[in-house]
């Protein structure tokens, strides 16, 4: 084996590591590879290769964050953020008001806030805070103090093995 094979396994095995942890998008992936000090058209190279693998899809990866952040009880301001800190272009389909008000009613439920804390009484500024520091945004809080969503029998999704996975 040559000492350029022996690079490109390198660089493989390097990303190989990388993506046991966890997904990642190739912006993120390259911006890892890189800092590890590959070379970029080898880590171009096998970017490629795992994309044309279906081994590295930022489509799919980007679906999979926000539903993740969204069960996490983070809204679409704080999503938006972190797929531009992780390098991600594309705009996820499940990235919108109606599944961050869903997702919004569960976490209130979760954390037995009331709707009625987001319109009126003692409470009012320090929850909308809160709700605003987590990234929910202005739409999602006044669907929220409507009460929409927050129906009695609204199921919170319990964690299982296999989402921490």
């Amino acid at each position: 084996m040559s000492r350029r094979d022996g690079a490109k396994n390198d660089v493989r095995a390097a990303a190989e590591r990388i993506l046991a942890i966890r997904d990642h998008g190739k912006v993120e992936l390259e911006r890892k590879l890189l800092a590890r000090g590959f070379e970029r058209l080898e880590v171009e190279a096998l970017l490629d290769q795992l994309g044309k693998m279906g081994l590295l899809d930022d489509a799919a990866y980007a679906e999979e964050l926000v539903q993740g952040e969204f069960d996490r009880g983070h809204g679409l301001n704080y999503i938006r953020a972190k797929l531009v800190r992780r390098g991600v272009t594309c705009r996820p389909r499940s990235l919108n008001i109606e599944l961050e008000t869903q997702s919004l009613a569960r976490f209130m439920k979760r954390k037995g806030i009331l709707p009625a804390s987001l319109t009126g009484g003692p409470e009012r500024e320090k929850t909308i805070r809160f709700l605003r520091g987590r990234g929910y945004t202005t739409a999602a809080l006044a669907a929220a103090g409507r009460g929409q969503g927050y129906e009695e029998n609204l199921p919170v999704r319990k964690e299982s093995n296999s989402d921490r996975q």
